[in-house]
């Protein structure tokens, strides 16, 4: 099943019908579903599709001459178990793409781009020399986001300035995010997205199942389950010292959010842990927000941006020996359950967001708002903090919106709070309001709303939106 990416299968469908030499790069965290986009986009084309792997030279050259064969048999079959070298094979693959579109897609450069260290400079030659004139559709992917980065997109890199189109691969939101189970309850479909966030395998995993009870139980509190040990095995992929990360995740899954209450929970210095945190940020887990249209940082704070990180080291640790005595449904019932709600308010905030930018890319919200975060800080009236759940803005107008995850309706004191602290933010722009809720709005509160100017979501109107 493949669900989403519509703009990239048409960008690269685009590039496709060109119908000269395309040399797109496509790239992002690992789980985000490159691969399978690749597979979508090759169905039904002549491809020669190479997975990189942690091999030699030797093995890599035969394992993509193996590719080309599988796809040309009938074409050189005098061809040897493999080509003399990379630059033999590159000097084949012009002579058959001459006259004819031709895909070569390599998943995971960098696994090549480690056994072969000249290989980007060879394929800036032929890139520049033979290919520029062929109907070569040449395709580069990797996971590696750091190395894709600077080894071949950055200016230093031999392929700087030659690719063609650069698609790097973010979550699904959420409103294709769901679309994964098409016969769970609403509530539930929201609840896997906020546990899974938008990465396409973790969702798939969940699809298997047939309420989000059972997905959490299997995948997740089974010591067979698919997400059982998954942030720890990509942390030790990705990163060293898995032990100060993982130390830090959970201080900050478990409400640490400013440098210093961070320090704290981890026992070091917040100087010392920046360069830890830096890190966790360049793999888009971990994310430094302030308040919107803020221009200082003192109020800075760090969230965890993955879901599926957020929701492992907010339970999963806590859960460890209930998991290894195989009571995951005892773990689920006493110490996730519970506090499922409280752990979703965040989420819901952020979907909340998203079907705003959704209402304004579809056309169906007048204002175009430049500016879209969070709001806190104090309230000079009444001396305490004050947050506002979600802020759009620009020069004229100003959205601000409450979010209720909760079982009771959302009522007028909801609305009368939202409009107090709006006014701490609102700079003579005009104040539109939106308030979602879980549970729908009292009778008051809909009949204030058809004056005007203010948007209320329940969840079945949320999950509307197309």
């Amino acid at each position: 099943m493949f669900i989403g990416r519509e703009k990239e299968l048409e960008a690269l469908e685009k590039r496709y019908r060109s119908d000269h030499f395309e040399f797109p790069v496509i790239y992002g965290r690992r789980r985000i579903g490159k691969t399978r986009l690749i597979q979508e986009f090759i169905r039904e084309k002549k491809a020669i599709y190479f997975m990189a792997t942690e091999q030699s030279e030797k093995e890599q050259l035969k394992s993509l001459t193996a590719a080309i064969r599988e796809q040309y048999p009938d074409e050189q079959t005098k061809l040897i178990d493999r080509f003399s070298g990379f630059e033999s094979l590159f000097s084949y693959m012009t002579q058959i793409s001459k006259d004819r579109r031709i895909i070569l897609a390599i998943d995971e450069y960098p696994y090549l781009a480690k056994a072969v260290p000249s290989i980007s400079s060879l394929l800036q030659k032929f890139i520049d020399q033979e290919w520029s004139h062929t109907k070569l559709y040449l395709i580069l992917c990797g996971s590696s986001m750091s190395f894709m980065e600077r080894q071949v997109l950055q200016y230093k890199s031999p392929l700087y300035g030659r690719r063609t189109a650069q698609l790097k691969l973010h979550p699904l939101p959420w409103y294709e995010s769901i679309r994964f189970f098409p016969e769970w309850q609403a509530e539930e479909k929201l609840l896997a997205y906020g546990i899974c966030g938008g990465i396409p395998q973790y969702l798939s995993y969940f699809s298997l199942h047939k309420n989000l009870e059972e997905a959490v139980v299997e995948e997740f509190l089974s010591t067979d389950g698919h997400l059982q040990e998954e942030p720890e095995n990509l942390m030790l992929q990705e990163l060293r010292e898995p032990a100060v990360y993982n130390s830090l995740l959970s201080a900050i899954a478990n409400g640490a959010s400013r440098l210093n209450d961070i320090a704290m929970a981890v026992g070091r210095d917040p100087g010392k842990i920046t360069f830890y945190l830096n890190n966790l940020m360049d793999l888009e887990l971990v994310e430094k927000i302030q308040p919107v249209e803020s221009k200082g940082t003192r109020r800075s704070i760090y969230r965890i941006r993955d879901e599926l990180y957020l929701f492992w080291y907010r339970f999963i640790p806590s859960c460890a020996s209930l998991i290894a005595m195989g009571l995951g449904r005892a773990a689920w019932e006493k110490h996730v359950l519970p506090h499922l709600s409280e752990y979703f308010g965040h989420i819901f905030e952020e979907i909340s967001m998203q079907y705003i930018q959704r209402l304004i890319m579809t056309g169906n919200m007048n204002e175009l708002y430049t500016t879209y975060g969070h709001w806190w800080g104090t309230n000079p009236v009444r001396k305490r903090e004050e947050e506002i759940d979600i802020v759009c803005a620009n020069e004229t107008d100003i959205l601000c919106g409450e979010c209720k995850w909760r079982s009771e309706p959302a009522g007028m004191d909801v609305l009368e709070i939202l409009k107090e602290r709006s006014l701490l933010i609102s700079k003579g722009r005009k104040i539109h309001y939106a308030l979602f809720s879980k549970s729908g709005f009292t009778e008051s509160l809909q009949k204030e709303a058809e004056s005007g100017n203010i948007l209320l979501v329940d969840t079945e109107k949320l999950l509307a939106i197309q």
